[in-house]
């Protein structure tokens, strides 16, 4: 890499420090992130004159071929407008393109907040605006995410070149795995939105009353939201959450790998 270097374990403060420069909460859940066992790997920051002034990085979820979510990307205030969270952003792309990266997904809060005119003001406007122009599309708004009335748009951005062996595309069959819940959880970063966690190859699989005891759970610890994401070729979860009262939500492209995309269901309390 030209300007980026790995994160270190002594840089947490100082990056920590960049993200309370424009949100004081994102840099208390940096924190704990970072803190966690493996939080700052594949984290890189920007130095200027021996100060660290930018943070970016990727995470990597189970179960796909070379996906990755673009993680914590800031430039400290002091040092905005001058195109180093392009040069960061482009850079890190081209590492993941080098190491075979297939796609790259970001995750953006419409969080809005009133000027001194007054007026509401988007606060991850320009980073939105940033991404889009770099290459990154729409692929999910998913409403009242965070917050009632605070809702999430993930975009997604295709690194390699899709696989053309077939000019038909990859041929994808239906799974029929038994799925299970096995836990309930509130989801990182909202106020009272929940999710299940779940696996594969049980011994029986879920069905309309074991979703509707899990939304009873969520309901009993006054969530607001449930939010659920699966394979799209598993067969008979679209519909058994649909008949549980679940809304189809929308669909990542490609998340899995190329021809396996991930369906989003919502239940709203």
């Amino acid at each position: 890499m030209k300007m980026l270097r790995p994160m270190q374990a002594a840089d947490i403060d100082a990056v920590v420090d960049v993200i309370d420069s424009h949100d004081d909460d994102d840099a208390a859940e940096a924190r704990v992130s970072f803190e966690a066992n493996g939080g700052i790997e594949d984290q890189y920051v920007l130095e200027q004159a021996g100060r660290i002034i930018g943070v970016t990085g990727y995470a990597t979820p189970p179960g796909c071929d070379q996906t990755h979510w673009l993680s914590w990307t800031y430039v400290h205030d002091d040092f905005c407008d001058q195109g180093l969270g392009r040069q960061m952003i482009t850079e890190l792309i081209d590492h993941l393109r080098d190491q075979g990266g297939r796609k790259l997904f970001i995750k953006v809060s419409d969080y809005a907040e009133k000027d001194d005119a007054g007026n509401k003001v988007c606060i991850y406007a320009a980073a939105l605006h940033l991404y889009k122009s770099l290459g990154f599309t729409e692929e999910i708004v998913l409403n009242d995410y965070y917050d009632d009335g605070e809702s999430m748009t993930i975009l997604g951005m295709r690194i390699a070149t899709a696989n053309s062996a077939d000019a038909s595309g990859p041929v994808i069959t239906a799974e029929k795995p038994k799925v299970q819940f096995n836990s309930i959880f509130e989801i990182s970063e909202t106020d009272d939105s929940y999710s299940f966690g779940w696996h594969a190859d049980a011994k029986r699989q879920f069905d309309v009353a074991d979703v509707k005891l899990g939304v009873e759970d969520v309901q009993n610890r006054d969530g607001r939201a449930v939010f659920l994401s699966f394979p799209h070729n598993y067969e008979q979860i679209a519909d058994t959450l649909l008949t549980a009262g679940f809304s189809f939500a929308g669909m990542l492209e490609d998340y899995f790998e190329d021809g396996i995309h991930e369906k989003h269901f919502v239940y709203t309390i």
